[in-house]
């Protein structure tokens, strides 16, 4: 994959490392994520942010193209590298950075989830998958040490706005329908039909 850049093309693999090295944290650690004796130093951990930056960076080209798979993939990998910090770093400013860090993640692969679902033709699915990510990120925020921010943080009120942006609505007239036939089914007690109606309500709006 190739990307314009200010001073030329920028070429990134599409699998694997996207500068075409091979990666640290898979390599070295392997399928057991094994820190081994000692922790992670602070070196290390720089190093893990560095190539971490390097698919965070290619999560970000690949969310312009629209490939929300590719998305997903990176933005889950970086998420198991900063857990793996987060876990096994000696200083404490490392173990903090990954948390940052780890909202950032969170957030870009809730948006490329719900991109993903719109893609297919499932609204209530990506409306479903924004609300649930709105859960996770506001946990990730509280153990960065920003609780104070779990409703207002910019974060959140992306994935908020998501719900407005990504997911279309019934058209106003036709809500209003939906909202006058709901208003009629509680008025004759049709509870079956009323919940019915309020679901769909929940669904597309």
């Amino acid at each position: 994959m190739q990307v314009r850049v200010e001073l030329g093309i920028l070429q990134m693999e599409l699998s694997g490392r996207p500068d075409g090295g091979v990666s640290v944290f898979e390599t070295r650690f392997g399928a057991d994520l094994n820190p081994g004796v000692g922790g992670l130093d602070s070196e290390l951990c720089r190093v893990l942010h560095r190539e971490a930056a390097l698919y965070a960076y290619r999560a970000l080209v690949c969310s312009s193209l629209e490939l929300h798979e590719r998305v997903v993939a990176d933005a889950s990998r970086n998420l198991e590298v900063m857990d793996f910090m987060i876990a096994h770093a000696n200083d404490a400013s490392d173990r903090q950075a990954a948390r940052a860090l780890r909202v950032q993640s969170l957030v870009m692969r809730v948006r490329a989830r719900a991109s993903h679902a719109l893609a297919s033709q499932t609204p209530a699915i990506a409306r479903s998958l924004v609300e649930d990510g709105i859960q996770e990120v506001q946990a990730a925020l509280r153990l960065a040490g920003r609780s104070e921010e779990v409703e207002s943080a910019a974060e959140i009120q992306l994935l908020r706005s998501l719900v407005e942006v990504l997911i279309p609505k019934l058209p106003a007239s036709q809500r209003h329908e939906m909202e006058l036939r709901l208003k009629a089914a509680l008025e004759v007690e049709n509870y079956e039909l009323a919940a019915i109606l309020t679901n769909e309500l929940r669904q597309l709006f």
